[in-house]
């Protein structure tokens, strides 16, 4: 069985331990040659050799270096996502503020992986199944607080919550690839995310939530500072690779 039918992740079931053990390898050094020199700079043979396997067994179990990559950084995430305890709740606007400030943040010391996530999503070449898992990682967290607020009334009628959160995935990713290619800053970047988020609340939500929506995008407007929340907690151990990633 490879990781082709077996994209989002989950475990090997038929898969012996040495078959298990060898994935873990890959994707283990997929994750560090990404860190880093980037996922152009690193070729297929290069990644065998330091996992100690046949180019062969790279395409048995994963097809290609992409698809690799994208199983190794969707892996990484999840496992950190695990780990990462936020002070604010999922379910609210500040909270996915919040969230969304912190894992672009930690962007900023993980370029590498942000550029090859970015350059996955949007080639031409990238299989569906492959995008998909991408995807998954950008509209996670947003589809959490839209089905909350569309539960307590406060998303208007018209708005399909899989759209808005697609809409917001592929804004997130735009911004991103922006960024990574220079032309925006640090700064620049993280604001035009969380600017990304509450301009489409404001769009789609309604009530309370568009309220709330609006009072924090205008404070950002008055001030030009970001909303300010208490950092979260890591209960994360990995290898030097995905502490890069954690921050």
């Amino acid at each position: 069985m490879t990781d082709q039918a077996n994209l989002a992740g989950n475990p090997l079931v038929y898969a012996s331990p040495l078959i298990q053990e060898r994935r873990r390898r890959i994707l283990k050094e997929t994750r560090r040659l990404i860190a880093q020199k980037g996922l152009a700079n690193f070729s297929v043979r290069e990644l065998c050799q330091h996992a100690d396997i046949a180019q062969r067994t790279l395409y048995n179990h994963f097809s290609s270096k992409e698809r690799a990559a994208a199983i190794a950084i969707k892996e990484a995430f999840d496992e950190i996502r695990y780990h990462v305890h936020f002070k604010t709740e999922a379910t609210t606007i500040e909270g996915m503020i919040d969230r969304a400030i912190a894992i672009n943040t930690r962007n900023l010391r993980a370029k590498n992986y942000a550029l090859a996530v970015v350059t996955i999503y949007f080639s031409p070449s990238t299989s569906d199944d492959v995008w998909e898992v991408l995807q998954k990682m950008g509209t996670s967290g947003i589809t959490v607080l839209l089905e909350s607020l569309a539960a307590s009334g406060q998303i208007a009628p018209w708005a399909d919550i899989e759209e808005v959160a697609l809409t917001f995935s592929n804004t997130s990713f735009a911004i991103i690839n922006e960024w990574c290619l220079g032309r925006l800053s640090d700064a620049a970047y993280i604001r035009r995310i969380v600017d990304a988020l509450l301009l489409l609340l404001c769009g789609t939500c309604q009530g309370e939530a568009r309220e709330t929506a609006k009072r924090i995008l205008e404070g950002i407007r008055q001030t030009g500072a970001l909303p300010d929340f208490p950092k979260p907690t890591y209960r994360f151990k990995a290898d030097a690779a995905d502490q890069e990633l954690a921050g």
